[in-house]
């Protein structure tokens, strides 16, 4: 059978130099243009006072600012919604964006909070430190605070789902197919599809070289298909060079799991596409 060859050219999941990206917001803009993009949104992080990767108060006006000047200025060649990049642990400021991505990059344990997606050797400190060098016993406290934050959300979309397997493609620190691991990943997933909002197929890991598929991975997918969830592709892009990275695999995938659409944007505006 032969596939639809569309491809979007639609990215809102992006960051800049006003949080952790490289490139400046024109210098994602240009390379977007030459991509032939129509639509590039950028989300970078919100303040968090426990993540050095997010915005301050201060920057965030600036970011606003700047999105929206870039906005107008390229407003004839390609469409430049302002979003931004929640972290489920710090106070929403949702005011003045046009959309918002809702993430789980940190979980509260013993007080203090840990990163799930930093380095592996942090992952690997987290679970020592707080869950007995039970990885599994991490896992579902990792996904108890994505099932919170799906629940208590009012964001569009919701961000890469399955961050836990960044540093796992290799299956080195769990299983991804224990019992053990799925039970919960799969409950998240049928919440998440449950809820309504647009879920990622995200390939940024695959970008920074710690992976070659993109997450989540084909059980979570699955069952999100079965529930009914809609799917989004998103590159989570740190760079000019990743815009679209892995788009064409991560759609494969997507119809491997059974989707017959996704979801792409139009400037604020989600749109419907036939795999």
């Amino acid at each position: 059978m032969k596939h639809n060859a569309y491809i979007p050219k639609s990215n809102v999941h992006s960051h800049s130099t006003f949080s952790d990206g490289r490139n400046t917001p024109e210098e994602m803009i240009r390379a977007a243009l030459a991509l032939g993009f129509h639509t590039l949104g950028f989300s970078d992080h919100g303040h968090a006072d426990y993540d050095d990767c997010s915005m301050s108060l201060a920057q965030e006006a600036d970011y606003r600012a700047e999105i929206r000047r870039l906005r107008e200025k390229y407003a004839e060649q390609i469409d430049v919604p302002l979003g931004y990049e929640h972290d489920w642990l710090s106070p929403a400021n949702v005011d003045g964006y046009d959309y918002y991505i809702e993430s789980v990059h940190y979980v509260r344990a013993d007080g203090c909070c840990w990163s799930v997606d930093w380095t592996r050797q942090k992952l690997e400190d987290a679970m020592a430190r707080h869950y007995g060098g039970d990885p599994y016993a991490l896992c579902r406290d990792y996904f108890r605070t994505v099932c919170e934050s799906i629940e208590g959300t009012g964001a569009d979309i919701l961000g890469h789902i399955e961050l836990i397997m960044k540093f796992n493609e290799k299956r080195d620190l769990f299983d991804d197919s224990d019992p053990r691991y799925l039970e919960s990943a799969l409950a998240c997933a049928e919440l998440a599809a449950r809820s309504g909002r647009l879920i990622e197929i995200n390939t940024g890991a695959i970008a920074r070289g710690y992976r070659t598929q993109p997450y989540p991975g084909e059980a979570m997918l699955r069952r999100i298909r079965e529930c009914g969830g809609r799917v989004l592709l998103s590159s989570d892009c740190h760079d000019s060079g990743a815009i679209d990275c892995a788009f064409a695999g991560a759609l494969e995938l997507a119809r491997a799991c059974g989707f017959k659409t996704a979801w792409e944007f139009r400037g604020v505006t989600p749109v419907e596409y036939k795999l």
